[in-house]
């Protein structure tokens, strides 16, 4: 009988520490999994961020383009109202003038955008793919 109670003890004491180690094994993995549930977490919260930012840029550009669109539509009216072709032969002092001057003014402009734009990538260093 105290065989069978020392046996019975031994499987008991075993399997208690196969247990053991298996709820160690189990903490250290819910430990990893709160980890990267966290990292993920802040990465969603930043993705979201982002998204957010996005989503102003984006409205803002558009409304942006609808003054742009429509003083476009403005300029484009003064032309359809307005025979520049014969305002310019019966009386070219008055018509020449503004046309240089409007005509400079669209050039800087573009000049000014392009400087604008040829700038916005001084100063960054381009990382090569090669490994």
């Amino acid at each position: 009988m105290n065989q069978i109670l020392i046996g019975v003890i031994l499987v008991m004491g075993i399997g208690g520490y196969f247990l053991y180690v298996e709820n160690g094994n189990l903490q250290a993995e819910n430990s990893a999994y709160e980890l990267r549930d966290a990292e993920q977490d802040a990465a969603i919260e930043q993705l979201q961020g982002d998204l957010e930012l996005q989503g102003k840029s984006l409205v803002a550009m558009t409304q942006k383009n609808a003054e742009i669109e429509g003083e476009m539509n403005r300029y484009l009216n003064i032309f359809k109202r307005h025979n520049l072709t014969k305002l310019a032969y019966a009386k070219p002092g008055l018509i020449e003038p503004k046309a240089n001057k409007a005509t400079k003014e669209v050039f800087d402009g573009i000049e000014e955008d392009s400087r604008n734009i040829d700038n916005l990538d001084d100063g960054v260093q381009l990382q090569s793919n090669s490994k």
